[in-house]
């Protein structure tokens, strides 16, 4: 009998499930990586989980293999009055097309944002699928007021779509 799905902090020797959770979210956007991409990604992933204080994941752990994960990192912001010092982003929230409409993300999801509060972020980012747009407006999440905000992009590599920053 296997293990009922479960709520964990995720650690270096997931990496590569959490590589192959990231896949599965970039091939929903239609990014596909270029070749040893994946071998990168798991390093990335081993290396920050294991040296990294201010990157984490949380995951829904079948047993067998991850159903579900999101990602989470935080950086020390210039002081502002009345706001504590960091700004914290969430990405790589991806759920096993097997395991869907279950509420994983949302629990993992949860886990990551209440991790980035905890540590003292007085703002998280996002950015979102249309799909996923409904679930984080949920959990209190909106479009930015103040000044607004902009991004700037590099030219995507040569191999890929360069269509998500996530």
């Amino acid at each position: 009998m296997g293990t009922s799905p479960h709520l964990r902090r995720a650690g270096a020797d997931d990496a590569a499930e959490l590589t192959r959770l990231r896949l599965i979210m970039l091939a929903s956007l239609g990014d596909v990586p270029e070749a040893g991409w994946s071998r990168e990604c798991e390093a990335a992933f081993r290396e920050r989980l294991s040296t990294d204080p201010q990157f984490v994941a949380y995951v829904i752990d079948g047993g067998d293999r991850l159903l579900s994960s999101a990602v989470g990192q935080y950086t020390r912001s210039l002081p502002r009055p009345g706001r504590p010092s960091y700004v914290g982003h969430i990405a790589s929230v991806a759920t096993d097309p097997a395991h869907r409409r279950q509420g994983h993300a949302r629990r993992a999801f949860g886990a990551v944002h209440d991790h980035l509060v905890a540590a003292g972020c007085f703002r998280i980012n996002l950015t979102t699928t249309p799909e996923g747009e409904g679930l984080y407006r949920a959990l209190g999440y909106a479009d930015p007021g103040g000044p607004t905000p902009l991004s700037w992009f590099a030219a995507p590599t040569p191999g890929t779509t360069g269509k998500s920053d996530r």
